[in-house]
């Protein structure tokens, strides 16, 4: 795999090409998000597409992290809390 540059939340961030983006996510932060009813930290849950747990903004559209893979140049967010659908 060759690597890439990734934008995460503004930082760039060098990882391999073809990744499920929750393992850049996991390997920066475990927990990347909080609870939106008490604050608790939770990172990815079933890893599959089904739980929504790992919704992200990638290039300005949302999506689950679990079925997005890295590509050069795309730009991540996950401080954007209050936006989550």
């Amino acid at each position: 795999m060759s690597e890439v540059e990734i934008l995460l939340d503004g930082a760039p961030v060098t990882c391999a090409e073809g990744l499920p983006l929750t393992e850049v996510l996991m390997a920066r932060a475990p927990f990347w998000r909080q609870s939106p009813g008490r604050g608790a930290n939770r990172g990815m849950f079933c890893g599959m597409g089904l739980c929504f747990e790992c919704v992200v903004e990638v290039d300005g559209a949302w999506s689950r992290a679990c079925l997005e893979r890295t590509r050069a140049g795309m730009s991540v967010r996950t401080d954007q809390p209050e936006a989550r659908p």
